[in-house]
């Protein structure tokens, strides 16, 4: 009567040993597949950032040149608008020698009660003129 029981004791023994034989090879498998998807992913991790770092380069790069289009392009047209301003602050002290003249003249004529004969000398006047700012 136990020898049947040995023998379904036996088979079960050996079917627990081929079960725990099996989830042994499936874990070995699922570690290894563990260990590769792992790698694989740091591959990708790697390859992502050495991605990101060239296009931040080749961004920076743009910015860089584009920038320095800007300030030349700035400096230009701020040496431009430079050049009008003194040309028409000179053509503005020029159209100011006549006036200028004209009242110191009647300035002398009314402290001395005469026009006296004054050497107009325009150069002199556009000195003063440009020198008072």
């Amino acid at each position: 009567m136990l020898q049947p029981i040995g023998i379904a004791l036996d088979k079960r023994a050996a079917g627990l040993k081929v079960n725990l034989d099996a989830a042994k090879a499936h874990m070995q498998e699922t570690e290894k597949i563990l260990a590769d998807y792992q790698a694989k992913l740091h591959a990708s991790r790697h390859q992502a950032q050495t991605i990101i770092h060239d296009a931040m380069t080749d961004a920076q790069k743009v910015r860089d040149e584009k920038l320095k289009g800007i300030q030349v392009e700035g400096r230009e047209k701020l040496d431009g608008l430079q050049t009008e301003l003194d040309a028409g602050r000179k053509t503005l002290v020029e159209s100011l020698i006549h006036p200028e003249l004209e009242l110191v003249r009647n300035i002398l004529d009314k402290l001395l009660g005469e026009t006296p004969a004054l050497v107009t000398n325009e150069e002199r006047v556009l000195q003063v003129l440009e020198n008072t700012r």
